[in-house]
């Protein structure tokens, strides 16, 4: 199959180990092409044609960034996309009539692309762990709780204070950039999000070997982890609850082993990237024999006019943190 992956390029790998032809393109520098500006419809076009290359699949995975390559809607391929911070970016609804399929990391956020004018699907697709980088070290676990991730920001005030709040009651080691090493030295992993969303620290952190330490929220986690067993709960947003559980876990040692190592098996057996890539190729292939690609094309006017509406989303909406150029240009691009 020929892909061409938009924006985050999280399963590039893993689709051309699983024998795939992949054309990244994106804003990161592990993407084959590099984007430093807006990427046309046109300019799409010429792209394609200039290397030869007419894809089966277009793959989009959210970033959680601004649309930068317009009108893949309009290519006769199957279209799929990921929507993996959609509680941060509401515009991701209508911009979905894109895809010919629709997959969401956070279940309690399904309900809102499911109701879809053009009918396309919607489907819960869990975030996962990547066993190549997610490695248990099997070196000694010598710091009793860490938490390695952005510290302070506007889409998440309260993290540090929880941290701070924490560290008063229960050891805890703090840190930002690479993840793995600190992980595979952990006995706990402790976890906070930004609005309850199951996030890639989960998954990463059990891959890791360590126990996870998380909020008890929704999204599907007591369908992917059983409370106590897999993994540790507290109250969301409470760091006494969450210091208090942590000390009982690290008093019972050969316990704590024993979670994490059940934890590690599950991400290992149902929620890595491999799995997940084997899930979006199965769909498209799918999508591909039900000739859902050219129904999306011949009802083009219908799409289109959704995906304007994300548009004025990320021109109007006062919540997102955009720059004045940038709610102007998509002012632009919805009319």
């Amino acid at each position: 199959m020929r892909i061409v992956n938009l924006h985050l390029p999280a399963f590039v790998t893993t689709f051309r180990k699983l024998g795939h032809d992949v054309l990244s393109i994106g804003t990161t520098p592990d993407c084959d092409v590099r984007l430093t500006e807006p990427l046309s419809h046109k300019r799409l076009l010429d792209l394609l044609a200039a290397k030869s290359f007419q894809p089966d699949l277009v793959f989009w995975c959210d970033a959680c960034q601004v649309p930068w390559i317009f009108g893949f809607e309009a290519l006769p391929a199957v279209t799929i996309g990921y929507s993996i911070d959609q509680y941060l970016n509401p515009w991701h609804v209508p911009y979905s009539a894109a895809f010919d399929a629709i997959l969401v990391a956070q279940k309690d956020y399904l309900p809102l692309f499911s109701a879809s004018p053009t009918s396309r699907p919607a489907r819960w697709m869990p975030l996962f762990c990547t066993p190549e980088r997610d490695r248990d070290p099997g070196t000694p676990r010598d710091i009793p709780v860490s938490f390695v991730g952005t510290l302070d920001g506007a889409v998440n005030p309260t993290r540090r204070p929880f941290l701070s709040a924490f560290r008063k009651l229960a050891p805890l080691v703090t840190t930002t950039g690479a993840y793995a090493p600190i992980y595979g030295r952990s006995r706990i992993v402790l976890n906070q999000s930004a609005a309850g969303e199951l996030n890639f620290r989960l998954f990463e952190a059990m891959a890791c070997g360590a126990a996870v330490l998380t909020e008890a929220t929704e999204n599907g986690l007591p369908e992917l982890f059983t409370p106590d067993v897999e993994v540790l709960t507290y109250r969301r947003g409470d760091p006494a609850s969450a210091a208090h559980t942590a000390l009982t876990a690290l008093e019972n040692v050969p316990g704590l082993a024993a979670m994490a190592a059940c934890g590690r098996r599950k991400v290992l057996s149902l929620h890595t990237v491999t799995a997940r890539a084997k899930e979006i190729l199965a769909l498209a292939r799918d999508l591909a024999a039900s000739g859902v690609p050219a129904r999306r094309v011949a009802a083009l006017s219908k799409v289109r006019g959704e995906v304007r509406k994300a548009y004025v989303f990320l021109a109007t909406d006062d919540s997102l943190r955009l720059p004045t150029e940038q709610r102007q240009f998509f002012l632009e691009m919805s009319r």
